[in-house]
């Protein structure tokens, strides 16, 4: 309905990118069940997704609904379909992996030895892969229109740095997992820490940092929320690895030895 109304894509601002990124969520959900034959990551997918449709509908101050006019730079239906719909849409992938790894955590936690860790890992590393996909090409393509609205490619703008390092993030998860360096542990807490990264550049640059060329976007408030969830995140992994290790250690061969 947005769309019909506004006659543009529904991501030009951050409410807006909020109810997006929850139906990406649920869109991806069904394509990772499906290939897996496991319908948790759906499960998950409507958490997640309902978090981010309650936090969009709670926080009016903060996520604006209301319907405005985009800023001129934003006024090209083509590359605001290309590059904000790819890059929010691996924002919603990344979600959808973060949501998987809270609950592969919460397993090493009180069950280290279940046997759909695995499975819930390589479901972790094939959505990171598309997420990775998309925010590729979401900055390549945002670099081209960086080109030809502003004249240069590059500018180290703090929105462009900050989408660079979320995608450095996962792109060392990704590939330590393919070369064997991260196990199913590493893999589930990466995914969990890597989304601060992503929420740095979606939330972080326009409502805390609040310069560069993306002034558009700026707001103000929810900083209390967001470092919560950071420090919960954070002591979910602490605490999953001090399972993870003390598992490790029980289950060693000189331990076994031993017994």
């Amino acid at each position: 309905m947005r769309c019909t109304v506004t006659g543009r894509p529904p991501v030009g601002t951050m409410y807006e990118s909020v109810v997006w990124v929850s139906l990406g969520i649920m869109i991806f959900s069904f394509w990772i069940s499906y290939q897996f034959r496991n319908a948790m990551a759906i499960l998950l997918a409507c958490f997640v997704s309902a978090i981010g449709l309650i936090l969009a509908d709670q926080f009016p101050l903060i996520l604006d609904p209301s319907l405005k006019p985009l800023a001129p730079v934003l006024r090209s239906n083509f590359w605001l379909t290309v590059h904000v719909l790819i890059i929010t849409l691996s924002y919603a992938a990344f979600a959808l992996a973060m949501g998987i790894g809270n609950w592969t955590l919460l397993k090493f936690i009180t069950k280290p030895q279940d046997p759909s860790i695995r499975t819930l890992v390589q479901m972790i590393y094939r959505t990171m892969q598309i997420g990775v996909l998309l925010l590729t090409a979401g900055t390549i393509l945002g670099g081209v229109w960086a080109d030809y609205s502003w004249g240069r490619f590059w500018g180290w703008d703090p929105k462009e740095v900050w989408a660079l390092i979320a995608l450095l993030f996962y792109l060392v998860i990704v590939h330590g997992k393919y070369a064997g360096w991260l196990r199913d542990f590493g893999v589930a807490s990466g995914a969990v820490l890597a989304f601060q990264g992503v929420l740095t550049a979606w939330y972080g640059v326009n409502f805390v940092m609040g310069v560069g060329l993306h002034s558009y976007g700026f707001g103000t408030g929810g900083i209390g929320y967001v470092l919560s969830f950071t420090f919960i995140e954070i002591a979910i992994v602490i605490l999953a690895w001090t399972r993870y290790r003390s598992h490790r250690g029980l289950h060693s061969p000189h331990n076994m030895a031993t017994q």
